[in-house]
């Protein structure tokens, strides 16, 4: 069955909507004909994304909203039940990334990063689920990554925090079955995107990412074309590129194995790690 079918009324809450793979989203959406909410703290993004989507046929509502705060996520599930009697789809996907060795992350990276990269991704499945039990049924995406199913060196804080998303997404996906509540978590590598904005570049490892983000030739909407698959047949994880398949795979059932090539890899300085 269709997108559209499932879900006729065709309404959409996207955080981060307003750069990367956010807007991907919306793009697509609107190119669907969905009606859309999109939430982003940065207003100048927000309000372009706005354009861009008004011009490509969409309905939209946007919202200036700071994911780490639990009321104002409430308040975008009661105006989205205001304006539109519910939603359908929440992509919890506003993150940021950040790089760097554990002597060198402060406390203040740590909560920076596991509030914007997990705790919003909490509030936002607890926050909606109700509204979808409600209803009768409805879709979650949450944007995780592939660091959270590949734990790589000098990333430990934006590790911990897609990881936790991975098994908040896992858990989801068996309790909410009952509920026609289809889940899926987003888990990619390096791609085209903004992410590389959120970090300061100060940092060796912050560095090398940024590069290999301006070097992909993955672009967000290569990502946004296995989202939609993976919701058209109730998937739960959107791996898409073939070095996190490889490494989730290897990982998996050689986990030993895993950690001495990735290892391997780190202390010889090759791919990601190279100065």
């Amino acid at each position: 069955m269709s997108l559209e079918k499932r879900f006729p009324q065709k309404r959409a809450f996207i955080t981060g909507a307003a750069s990367g793979l956010g807007l991907a989203i919306c793009k697509r959406l609107a190119r669907r004909g969905w009606r859309l909410l999109i939430a982003d703290i940065n207003v100048e993004r927000l309000d372009e994304a706005d354009r861009i989507l008004g011009e490509l046929g969409a309905e939209v509502e946007k919202l200036v909203l700071d994911v780490t705060d639990y009321t104002a996520q409430e308040k975008a599930a009661a105006l989205l039940q205001e304006k539109w009697g519910g939603v359908d789809m929440v992509f919890n996907n506003a993150g940021i990334a950040t790089a760097g060795a554990i002597d060198e992350l402060t406390l203040a990276d740590w909560e920076r990063t596991i509030d914007i990269d997990l705790w919003s991704v909490v509030y936002g499945c607890k926050i909606f689920a109700p509204m979808l039990k409600a209803q009768g049924g409805g879709y979650i995406v949450n944007t995780a990554s592939s660091a959270g199913t590949l734990a790589g060196p000098e990333m430990a804080a934006y590790n911990v925090a897609k990881a936790g998303v991975v098994s908040l997404s896992e858990t989801l996906k068996t309790e909410l079955s009952k509920d026609n509540i289809g889940v899926s978590v987003v888990c990619p590598t390096v791609f085209v995107t903004s992410l590389g904005e959120t970090m300061s570049g100060e940092r060796e490892m912050e560095g090398n990412l940024i590069r290999q983000l301006q070097r992909s030739k993955v672009t967000a909407d290569d990502i946004v074309d296995d989202i939609m698959s993976a919701i058209d047949k109730n998937r739960l994880y959107v791996i898409t590129q073939s070095d996190a398949k490889w490494g989730w795979r290897t990982k998996r059932f050689f986990p030993e194995l895993y950690t001495r090539i990735i290892g391997y890899f780190y202390r010889n300085k090759k791919w990601i790690y190279s100065r």
